[in-house]
């Protein structure tokens, strides 16, 4: 099988299991995400130098399910949210406190990892747990808003590609990332805002909500989304340019690892999270 086809197979696959698993429902998608933390956990223990001792993936792996977990329990409760806003850096002691009373020289590092995968990979998928909060998301059809944003994420990852493919001649960040470019950057928030103008126009408006985010605030939406999933994108690149690998892992035929996929959606999501609420 050529790369091309590998590619275009395995992550139209990993794209129906992502959304199928949100359109099930609450516990179909949490536990999904469940999944995502533990294994991009692992992989951002692995990324650490000098650290691919089993205990240390243990620990950070812990500290983010912990950490997730709280989140999900938060998004069965509107009451308790507000309060949980409170106790959730409460786990961020915990590594610290492993670090500080540990024998092992080597369990400081263990710090910048837990913390790392704390806040780039479960507070994202935690937050993501929220949209099917039917208080806080004020419609009980949260989960089409984190289809649609994922949606925008692939949709400006592969009009970004093509864009720069065709036209890309001046480096968005070199040192980072040699193959993103300015005008692929342009190109795919070009054809992400129009493609959630349309969508949100002709699909979102009519068969799902009346007039939840109108069209001025959906370009916005797009937007945001297209700048914060360049930044989760140059994140994750900066990560493994520090420990000289090319792919976070390999488990995605084609693809690398799980952090390689969800880069721009640990990033993204949030973000939208943010700008529903406030709109």
């Amino acid at each position: 099988m050529g790369e091309f086809w590998k590619r275009l197979i395995f992550g139209f696959l990993f794209v129906v299991i992502v959304i199928g698993s949100i359109i099930l429902g609450r516990y179909a998608a949490s536990l999904m995400l469940m999944l995502v933390v533990m294994m991009a956990s692992s992989e951002i223990a692995n990324i650490f130098p000098h650290e691919q001792d089993k205990p240390l993936k243990d620990i950070v792996g812990c500290c983010s399910v912990m950490l997730y977990i709280f989140f999900f329990v938060l998004s069965r409760n509107f009451d308790s949210i507000e309060s949980g806003i409170y106790v959730a850096p409460i786990f961020f002691f915990i590594p610290l406190l492993i670090a500080l009373f540990s024998k092992k020289h080597d369990y400081v590092s263990v710090v910048g990892a837990s913390w790392l995968s704390m806040i780039f990979v479960a507070l994202p998928c935690g937050i993501m747990t929220l949209f099917y909060n039917e208080e806080l998301m004020g419609t009980d059809k949260g989960w089409v808003l984190l289809i649609f944003a994922y949606i925008l994420i692939w949709v400006n990852d592969i009009f970004a590609y093509l864009t720069g493919s065709a036209i890309g001649r001046h480096k968005l960040c070199p040192r980072i990332s040699p193959k993103k470019t300015i005008e692929g950057s342009i190109g795919g928030a070009v054809f992400t805002m129009l493609f959630a103008y349309f969508i949100n126009r002709f699909i979102l408006n009519i068969f799902f909500f009346d007039s939840y985010i109108n069209n001025i605030e959906v370009l916005l939406l797009a937007l945001g989304v297209v700048i914060f999933g360049t930044l989760g994108d140059l994140t994750e690149s900066m990560m493994k340019r520090h420990a000289g690998v090319k792919d976070s892992g390999n488990i995605i035929p084609g693809h690398g690892g799980i952090l390689d996929r969800f880069d721009a959606t640990f990033m993204a999501m949030p973000f939208v999270f943010i700008y529903i609420l406030l709109i």
